[in-house]
């Protein structure tokens, strides 16, 4: 029989801005996380009630076209660190940030999961080289929830 112990720490990142107000201010951890890499890959950050950061994770990687993910996967550190919200974050290793259907399909699936979890998907952020990047939120996805249904519009 194999027994597994988990041990998970809580520790704000000494890089992370105080409180995450634009797209841009996760950038930093962002780079150290994923940055410019030959293959995808998919991180989390975790922010707690007043947007400060405080944590991250790399929760796939794929190759150098894809990241598939389980939708589970994204929220499983969110949900132990009793985070409010979180920002997804991938890189496209091609350097061209311009989401995909795959990137919209992924981001659809994640605010209907968040919403059931309630933990806040604030943006889903696409890393291309020398410093470029898209922002979903940015580009128009309806991440805000509906004030008269409470429900967000996640078709993309």
């Amino acid at each position: 029989m194999t027994i597994f112990e988990y041990t998970f720490t809580r520790r704000r990142i000494a890089e992370s801005p105080a409180v995450v107000r634009s797209p841009s201010d996760t950038l930093p951890i962002l780079r150290d996380l994923i940055g410019d890499r030959e293959t995808e890959r998919l991180a989390v950050l975790w922010l707690d009630t007043k947007l400060h950061v405080i944590g991250s994770e790399i929760v796939y990687v794929g190759n150098v076209s894809a990241a598939l993910v389980r939708v589970g996967e994204l929220f499983r550190g969110a949900v132990r660190v009793n985070a409010t919200s979180i920002i997804l974050a991938h890189n496209h290793p091609s350097g061209d940030p311009t989401p995909s259907p795959d990137d919209l399909h992924l981001t659809a699936t994640a605010l209907a999961a968040g919403r059931l979890l309630d933990i806040e998907l604030l943006d889903h952020l696409i890393l291309g080289e020398e410093g470029t990047f898209t922002s979903l939120r940015d580009l128009g996805i309806p991440f805000d929830r509906n004030p008269r249904t409470g429900r967000g519009d996640p078709t993309c």
